[in-house]
């Protein structure tokens, strides 16, 4: 629906990534060289700023060589990407010709590709008393804002807009009653935040299988925020995931803390610098259900016992399946009983098979090379199934193994004369979990 001038016009529906509504000036002053802006870490008593009073109704303001574009009367529309359209389609909806699409996207081609335009994400244009558009800006979230504008000399250009982001650094903990979802909630935290914790994780947990009630989750996080508007989360600085022990102690922590090594790289470790990351994930599917174990089973179809080569997991048609670790796709197609299967090799002699897909991922065929937690099907009910569910088998050295019993080792640890400035680095958060204080940690940062 096209919204005309009138009033500040902000609208912001929610985007991915993102827990409550960030809205922008309706005019923005944006220099070529950049507009200053900084990041600022805070203590847990960070109280966000209010935004500041919109700016009354002027035309935009470039910084030399540039000079100020020319006064305009006109009109401004905007409009909102919906769901499987191109953002070529949204302009089009509110007049915007084929040509001028095409001078917009060009202008910007060294900002954003608009490929990766998303649903939700808005676009606004204003056009000057002749009707030729002057300005374009493009939202793709809080802190990803462009422009397109036309110059004294007719040309357009892009630019980024500079989002001032201000950064908090939390605390966060909870104790799971029913779900991880819904302690997270209870926390007073967005299913963002359960996810980031699930990928943490996903080596070593599979968060359907092993949670229990009494789990207990800890998370040092940085929250950020936009013109005193949340607008995500930055980097988990710290987090703990531990399972109840008879005597109500927590036994049992599986941690991880983020560390910019001397070369550059950056993961998450333990405390021993061991990686957390490791060849294979957990399970392929976040969220589900084993429906039948590894070993010999009574078939449900075929009605005879046999040696079930695989565990299945039960999940909805349409559930996406990752693949558990990096490797170079074998045959993606139909076979057999299995259906729609997808056989992928990885590194030592390893192979691992995902059957009764409803399809196949992008870009999924024989020959391609896949990464860790890169999606290369969907879950559905081919071949001999008597329903949805994903079929998952790991084969070593031409033999078939029970997936929950591979034992791979991590990507390469902390190098030893790295690790005095490791436990350095670590340490004020080691002791944020351990006395549930953020403030320790944010003093680190």
């Amino acid at each position: 629906m096209n919204r005309r001038t009138g009033s500040l016009i902000s609208p912001w529906p929610p985007c991915e990534g993102l827990e409550s509504e960030a809205r922008g000036l309706k005019r923005v002053a944006l220099a070529l060289i950049g507009i200053l802006g900084g990041i600022l870490a805070c203590s847990p008593d960070f109280t966000p700023p209010t935004a500041p009073p919109a700016p009354k109704f002027d035309p935009l303001v470039y910084d030399a060589p540039i000079g100020p574009l020319p006064d305009f009367v006109g009109e401004t529309l905007i409009d909102t990407v919906r769901r499987d359209e191109p953002v070529s389609v949204t302009l089009a909806r509110i007049g915007v010709t084929a040509s001028e699409i095409d001078t917009i996207v060009r202008s910007l081609l060294d900002e954003f590709d608009f490929r990766k335009a998303r649903p939700g994400n808005t676009v606004e244009i204003q056009r000057d008393a002749s009707g030729n558009i002057v300005w374009f800006r493009f939202t793709a979230g809080a802190r990803s804002i462009y422009h397109s504008a036309r110059g004294p000399d007719g040309k357009y250009f892009g630019v980024a807009e500079l989002v001032h982001v201000l950064k908090q650094t939390v605390f966060v903990e909870g104790v799971i009653e029913h779900s991880l979802y819904l302690a997270m909630a209870a926390a007073g935290e967005s299913p963002v935040l359960t996810m980031n914790l699930v990928d943490l994780f996903a080596w070593d947990i599979d968060f359907y299988t092993e949670t229990q009630k009494g789990d207990r989750f800890k998370l040092i996080v940085e929250k950020e925020y936009v013109a005193g508007k949340f607008a995500g989360y930055g980097k988990v600085i710290g987090a703990e995931y531990a399972h109840p022990g008879p005597n109500n102690d927590y036994p049992k922590k599986t941690r991880a803390f983020h560390y910019v090594a001397a070369d550059g790289i950056e993961g998450y470790y333990t405390e021993e610098g061991t990686a957390v990351k490791k060849a294979f994930l957990k399970s392929p599917i976040q969220f589900a259900s084993i429906t039948s174990g590894f070993g010999m089973r009574f078939h449900p179809i075929l009605e005879y016992r046999s040696q079930h080569k695989g565990i299945d997991y039960g999940a909805p048609k349409g559930t996406a399946v990752q693949a558990v670790g990096d490797g170079k796709v074998l045959s993606a197609g139909p076979r057999g009983g299995y259906g729609n299967m997808v056989a992928i090799r990885h590194p030592n002699g390893y192979e691992t098979r995902y059957a009764h897909l409803s399809a196949f991922g992008k870009g999924i065929r024989a020959g391609a090379h896949v990464s860790q937690k890169q999606v290369i099907g969907l879950v559905g009910s081919t071949g001999l199934s008597t329903g949805p569910h994903l079929h998952f088998e790991v084969w070593v050295n031409g033999n078939v193994t029970n997936p929950l019993k591979v034992a791979l080792p991590p990507a390469p640890p902390i190098l030893s004369d790295e690790m005095p400035a490791f436990h350095a680095a670590i340490g004020f958060v080691v002791s944020a979990l351990d006395e549930g204080n953020a403030t320790l940690a944010a003093s680190a940062r």
